[in-house]
């Protein structure tokens, strides 16, 4: 028996929110009284959480960005979903079970029963079929397509089994299902909305969005008749309210958390010292939470088409004093490709291109460019960003490199580089995927959404697919390794720093070691504030 399966509803009626942050809610109605669990767990409160960037898109099917996840993980359950340690959890997957198959090669889910959209639809076959066929249109150019191209094509057995149609193994496929590939919207919504589904979404998730203000906040409410239980039987989520606010200044961010104005945040590598010492606050960290910041080269634009001149870059940049100068050496340099500490893939890369001038000199004379040669890098507004773009400037002239640096905001500078190539290199962070497919996929494969120059490498390709086709997972992580040892020698992505998370809250926010996922990226359905 379930413990509390409705302890509480929520008193708000979901508003529509319009393109342009513009919202039609209702007042919230005074918080009722505190609602107890046996175990002690209080229902309701508003937890308020600082993030330092905004969603590209609340549809974490054409989100560009690897933040959007803080936001839709609140929104959408999955298909699959996954432990820490990327094992797949029946309990909290959309799927109660699965089935894999090898002749022909397939996948035969059978969907958990009584789960509803926001909007009330009920998730069924032809839901998860509606949703998948919109990934795999390419009119959709849905984020995920390529790393879920591997699906032929999808068949509703019942009202609640369906099968995917495998073109070969897919030894990646229940993790791949568990990113932002195995979100699930409500078809009649994303049909009725069109354009503005990206800020009205309809998900299965425990949070339904109230209001948007673009660049600012997202404000989310308690879904009532959300499905999933904790491991008491007690109905999730806790809370009543979420408030995702938009703080891009570090200093902004300790203060609003210091003074009480937010309740959660990621800390400033800065001020992680002073916060350990204040007994009034919650710390958790995470190893390898996110690549702190990464060198992304198209491939295709002069004058980084140049292998030798991306060598040349990547050589003359000194991470150690990065990681000093902007984040209080807090964070951890890269010696390996983007899959960092804690993840399966992850080993230390002899061929990592480390800091060191004179192989930097000897990589532009290879190139043709003994003298020096200037480019443009694209960056976002993110202050670190910024700040280590100065610094990358400044190391650069010391081979007579001259480096302009153009910032935008992540949405656009997203766009810009990976989707218009118009800047050689970008120079940004990169969420934690533990699953390697997901860059094998998205990155490195010739059509991957965010392989900016879409370059054909058949021997890449073969590569990804062979890694993500084997169920072993130390064959698929020697096929990784071969992989990663291409990418760095050839210097398509040269990560620079991996963070080290440091998520604090107030003593009155409960389960703040359940909040950072396998992804690295928050979620609020198992948090509670305890209020007396």
């Amino acid at each position: 028996m379930r413990a509390i399966r409705q302890a509480i509803g929520f008193f708000c009626t979901v508003s529509i929110v319009s393109f342009y942050g513009c919202s039609k809610s209702e007042n919230l109605k005074e918080t009722p009284p505190i609602v107890k669990t046996p175990q002690g767990i209080q229902y309701g409160g508003h937890l308020r959480v600082g993030l330092t960037t905004e969603p590209t898109s609340l549809d974490a099917v054409l989100g560009r960005g690897g933040q959007d996840a803080y936001y839709w993980h609140q929104i959408f359950d999955q298909l699959v979903d996954l432990n820490n340690d990327l094992t797949p959890r029946e309990e909290t997957s959309i799927a109660e079970n699965w089935e894999i198959k090898d002749d022909p090669p397939s996948i035969i889910f059978t969907l958990r029963k009584g789960v509803t959209f926001h909007d009330g639809s009920l998730v069924d076959a032809e839901a998860v079929k509606f949703n998948i066929d919109r990934i795999l249109d390419p009119k959709t150019m849905a984020t995920p397509r390529a790393s879920l191209s591997v699906i032929d094509s999808v068949d509703v057995i019942d009202e609640s089994t369906v099968r995917f149609n495998l073109k070969r193994a897919w030894g990646a496929g229940l993790n791949m299902l568990a990113e932002r590939g195995g979100v699930l919207s409500s078809p009649a919504e994303v049909e009725r909305l069109g354009d503005n589904y990206g800020w009205q979404p309809s998900g299965t998730g425990p949070f339904m969005v109230n209001k948007v203000i673009l660049g600012t906040m997202i404000h989310l409410v308690r879904n009532p008749n959300y499905w999933a239980v904790d491991e008491h039987g007690n109905q999730l989520p806790y809370l009543d309210e979420v408030t995702l606010r938009v703080i891009r200044e570090p200093t902004v961010m300790t203060s609003a958390l210091r003074t009480g104005e937010i309740d959660l945040a990621y800390l400033p590598p800065k001020d992680v010292s002073s916060f350990q010492r204040d007994s009034r606050f919650n710390i958790e960290l995470m190893e390898g939470g996110a690549v702190a910041m990464v060198l992304v080269f198209n491939l295709g634009k002069a004058p980084l088409d140049n292998v030798n001149l991306r060598l040349a870059v990547a050589h003359a940049i000194d991470s150690s004093k990065i990681n000093k100068a902007i984040y209080f050496d807090r964070n951890k340099v890269a010696d390996a490709g983007m899959w960092m500490q804690g993840t399966w893939a992850y080993e230390p890369e002899p061929s990592y291109p480390a800091f060191n001038l004179d192989s930097a000199k000897e990589y532009l004379i290879k190139g043709g460019k003994p003298e020096g040669f200037s480019f443009t890098a694209l960056t976002n507004n993110s202050p670190y960003n910024i700040q280590t773009a100065s610094v990358i400037r400044e190391m650069l002239k010391k081979i007579n490199v001259k480096m302009d640096i153009e910032v935008l905001h992540s949405t656009p500078a997203t766009e810009m580089f990976f989707h218009n190539e118009m800047y050689p290199m970008y120079l940004t962070t990169w969420s934690r995927y533990a699953e390697p497919d997901w860059l094998g996929s998205l990155a490195y494969k010739s059509d991957g959404y965010y392989n900016p120059a879409n370059l054909e490498r058949p021997d890449i390709d073969a590569l990804v697919e062979s890694g993500a086709g084997f169920y072993e997972t130390s064959k698929r992580r020697e096929t990784y390794l071969k992989l990663n040892k291409i990418i760095l020698q050839e210097a398509w992505f040269v990560p620079l720093i991996y963070s080290v998370n440091h998520l604090a809250g107030p003593k009155k926010v409960q389960n703040i070691d359940r909040v950072m996922g396998w992804d690295g990226k928050m979620n609020f359905r198992h948090v509670w504030l305890k209020r007396e």
